[in-house]
């Protein structure tokens, strides 16, 4: 399978990659810090009978961040979650590339809005300054988790509209030659399995 970035411009191919390199090292690193948390909490808890203080307040921002860049990464991989059975029904390639256009047109709409909402939040939030919501114990922003569902919705929008401009710069030709390369390295994965 093709990699969006590689179908973009060089300049905006090359940026998406180097953003998605980022998003990808603080995802790893994220998800190090959350494993070792929760260690750290069973050994202060069961062998050191104490506590590890207000673990919950530093791990909740960085799991919002987690959660909607992990998100973003899996818009640009096109690997969300999908409750699709008519994928399957489409055998002509017309069709299956003007569903897909329509289908990311409306993802497209529907994230540009909560990028718009999230904008409101934001908004919201920075006119409470110096007043701002915070956690109990370490006083953490409620900003700063906010702040991470506004960047992943950008990166979410963005990498829609990047496959949105694939599709189009596609046409119906290409795509279809795409979706015949790609059936058959599933083809060859599956015969190498077996």
């Amino acid at each position: 399978m093709i990699e969006l970035a590689d179908q973009l411009p060089p300049r905006v191919g090359a940026t998406v990659k180097q953003l998605l390199k980022i998003k990808s090292f603080f995802l790893i690193i994220s998800t190090f810090i959350l494993a070792l948390t929760f260690f750290l909490v069973v050994v202060f808890r069961y062998i050191l009978e104490s506590d590890l203080f207000a673990y919950e307040e530093w791990l909740l921002p960085m799991c919002f961040w987690l959660f909607f860049l992990g998100s973003a990464v899996g818009t640009y991989d096109d690997t969300q979650i999908k409750a699709d059975i008519l994928e399957e029904w489409f055998k002509n390639p017309r069709a299956i590339w003007m569903r897909r256009v329509i289908l990311t047109a409306i993802e497209l709409i529907i994230t540009i809005f909560l990028v718009y909402w999230a904008v409101l939040m934001l908004r919201d939030e920075l006119a409470s300054y110096p007043q701002w919501q915070t956690t109990i114990a370490l006083r953490i922003p409620f900003f700063v988790p906010r702040l991470g569902i506004f960047v992943g919705l950008v990166f979410m929008a963005l990498y829609s509209a990047l496959h949105l401009y694939v599709l189009l710069k596609l046409g119906v030709d290409a795509f279809a030659k795409q979706l015949e390369a790609d059936a058959e390295a599933k083809r060859v994965e599956r015969e190498a399995e077996q």
